[in-house]
């Protein structure tokens, strides 16, 4: 019977209570106590009705078309070492917030940062942090060795503002300062080189 509960006379009442005690038990003691205290009680649970589950965060339609342009502008890498463009998106949707994993702590604040990047400024924002992110990439060795202009030309048909690209190149020093703070960002999800390629 209940403690704290008075029943009339007659009622018909079901108290699973348990009480267990503990004192002065640790680590593998306790847990065998608590074990065996539960183990009658355990039952096999049943899913029911089970759903995947999605990762996938929603985005305004603004920053969704600003990911396809990414995604599209991706397929037009002269890749190298390995490295495709797949590699090369799936990176994009990590360091963008969107992959399997959520960013947390400073990168999310890079992530944001990059956002910021693609979204606000002067000129053609989208097309000035990709040609950055250009000399990033072939800085890394991620893309065939051309020229500056040449690997414009790859990506927009033309060499106009290539070079962006140069100061997208952490081996340079004439990086802006927001490019700059996401480059640890850039390198924690950056595709590894295929040291056979």
């Amino acid at each position: 019977m209940s403690d704290s509960y008075h029943y009339e006379d007659g009622a018909i009442h079901h108290d699973h209570k348990k009480v267990l005690h503990i004192d002065k038990l640790q680590g593998a003691e306790l847990q065998q106590l608590m074990h065996a205290f539960f183990k009658d009680d355990a039952e096999e649970a049943v899913v029911v009705n089970e759903e995947p589950c999605s990762t996938t965060l929603s985005l305004s339609d603004s920053r969704q078309a600003i990911l396809d342009q990414l995604l599209d502008l991706a397929d037009k890498g002269d890749w190298v070492n390995g490295i495709t463009s797949e590699h090369i998106k799936t990176m994009l949707k990590a360091v963008l917030g969107l992959g399997e994993s959520q960013l947390k702590g400073m990168e999310a604040k890079m992530s944001e940062t990059l956002w910021n990047l693609l979204e606000s400024g002067r000129s053609e924002r989208l097309r000035v942090t990709w040609q950055n992110m250009i000399g990033y990439y072939d800085d890394r060795r991620l893309l065939k060795q051309k020229s500056s202009p040449a690997l414009n030309k790859d990506f927009f048909g033309n060499k106009d503002g290539s070079d962006n690209i140069n100061k997208g190149r952490p081996s340079r020093g004439n990086m802006s300062s927001g490019f700059r703070e996401i480059l640890p960002l850039l390198d924690a999800y950056v595709p590894k080189l295929d040291k056979k390629a």
